[in-house]
């Protein structure tokens, strides 16, 4: 008797988490085998992407060939990573944006800190890309406001000239992730799944203790 595919922990390791994250939202597994081959969990239909001089996967990976999973977890604007760039150099900012986008993120960018900071006092985001270098205010002073306003949102900071004392210091500062110009994409999509997956349960678990905690002394008066 044929038996249901098992998802290969090897395959797995080399999928970032925002991938992983959209094949869930997909009804899409990865099964065993040299490439990636993936597996609708709605008809069982099978297929393998096409890699042919890629790095990433294609637009639509996530698609049954059966196209019975066209319409499933679209992606609701309430649950998506909110993501805040701050990076004086425009051509980088845009490009870095899309490469983002392309990945799921809702993207919001800034090309100062005065700009990031009014951005972050309006929305809640999950994680920010910081330029240690901006015209008009230091990378490191404003991720003390950043944090000052969040201090659980996650942090990855860039720097094209970045010494081991910056790196220390933002690390001191509360950075989460450290990364140099010029930015590999591959690098910064797996950094960036990798802390916004950890903050977001992070989050998840201070407002579930907040619950209990309110919960609680709801009982304890009655």
């Amino acid at each position: 008797m044929k038996g249901t595919p098992k998802v290969s922990t090897e395959t797995e390791t080399t999928i970032p988490y925002h991938v992983k994250r959209k094949l869930e939202e997909k009804q899409v597994e990865a099964i065993d085998g040299p490439e990636i081959t993936l597996r609708c969990k709605t008809c069982g239909a099978t297929w393998k992407p096409d890699m042919r001089g890629r790095k990433r996967l294609p637009k639509g990976y996530w698609r049954c060939p059966e196209n019975c999973n066209d319409k499933t977890g679209e992606e609701d604007t309430q649950t998506r990573m909110k993501v805040l760039l701050v990076d004086d150099d425009r051509p980088l900012n845009r490009t870095l944006a899309a490469i983002l986008r392309s990945a799921g993120y809702i993207v919001t960018t800034a090309y100062s800190g005065t700009e990031a900071i009014e951005a972050s006092r309006d929305t809640a985001f999950e994680a920010v890309i910081l330029d240690i270098k901006l015209p008009d205010i230091d990378g490191i002073e404003l991720l003390k406001n950043i944090k000052a306003v969040d201090p659980i949102i996650g942090t990855l900071m860039l720097s094209g000239a970045a010494t081991l004392e910056d790196a220390v210091e933002t690390l001191n500062q509360g950075a989460d992730a450290f990364i140099l110009k010029p930015v590999d994409p591959d690098d910064l999509l797996h950094k960036l799944g990798t802390l916004t997956g950890f903050k977001r349960l992070e989050r998840e678990l201070r407002e579930a203790k907040a619950r209990y905690s309110e919960l609680y002394n709801i009982v304890r008066q009655e």
